[in-house]
């Protein structure tokens, strides 16, 4: 399976980031905590990369708590800082507000010399489905930007006030142009960053099972009742349909069915918490 998916409106998205880069004094940058590498795209770091950088690692509820503490570390130097965020909670507000503004404390304290309480105006950026809108709803407490659980449906920037002081300008979510890192676009499209139209569903839930045998493998047993793991991907995928009645007439697996059960499954959270990519 080779992927690749970067449709014109990301272009033209990426375009207006930079043309907009000069309005902001700094960078949230979203990533899916369940695969952090991943939702790094190489192309924001030549737009933004003087600007000073609060990462957030969200939807941390569906990760484990050990492996979070070293992303946070890892994403933390002197010019970013690393926060985690439940973008399906209301609130949280408190400590994203908190970073930020240290983040630009020394931008602030410039403009406080001059007698000049500076509004911040940051950009929120990231890959596709990663949760920027859903974000950005919990930290108002209101419906501000367009949502849903799918890539591609934030296409227009918009801005929104969090609080007297910060405003945040949402973007559409983007990906890179060059996939040369399959293993990297493979992980995107298990979380749901890609388009599925593009994507062989047997494939991905294939993707997916041999992830889950390979380091959930308990997980996995649990979620389908299994008594033991057939070692071909293609046999595990035929005793979970069978597990889940998933049949055509004649009594053979429906392969297509239990494979795109299985990837919502998977991002359903079902079979518990779960990273992708470690330190």
């Amino acid at each position: 399976m080779f992927i690749h998916w970067f449709p014109g409106h990301m272009t033209k998205a990426l375009r207006e980031m930079e043309a907009d880069a000069s309005k902001v004094d700094s960078i949230v940058y979203v990533l899916d905590a369940r695969i952090p590498l991943s939702s790094v795209n190489p192309s924001y770091d030549i737009i933004f990369s003087d600007k000073p950088r609060l990462y957030v690692l969200n939807k941390a509820d569906l990760v484990p708590q050990n492996e979070l503490v070293k992303w946070q570390e890892y994403f933390s130097d002197n010019n970013s800082k690393c926060i985690t965020a439940n973008s399906t909670i209301n609130g949280g507000n408190k400590a994203f507000i908190s970073a930020l503004r240290s983040l630009v404390a020394p931008l602030m304290e410039r403009y406080a010399l001059k007698g000049v309480k500076k509004t911040v105006r940051a950009m929120v950026i990231g890959i596709p489905n990663c949760g920027k809108s859903t974000l950005i709803n919990s930290l108002t407490g209101k419906k501000r930007a367009v949502t849903g659980n799918k890539p591609g449906v934030t296409r227009g920037k918009q801005w929104v006030s969090v609080d007297k002081y910060i405003d945040l300008l949402d973007t559409p979510g983007t990906l890179y142009p060059d996939f040369s890192d399959q293993n990297k676009a493979v992980h995107l499209a298990m979380v749901g960053s890609i388009k599925d139209d593009i994507i062989d569903v047997s494939e991905l839930s294939m993707a997916i099972l041999n992830e889950l045998k390979t380091n959930y493998k308990e997980n996995l047993i649990k979620k389908y009742n299994l008594t033991d793991i057939p070692f071909d991907d293609n046999e595990l995928l035929n005793t979970i349909s069978r597990k889940k009645g998933f049949l055509l007439k004649g009594g053979a697996p429906d392969i297509e069915r239990t494979a795109k059960s299985v990837i919502q499954d998977f991002r359903k959270n079902s079979f518990g918490k779960i990273i992708l990519e470690k330190l």
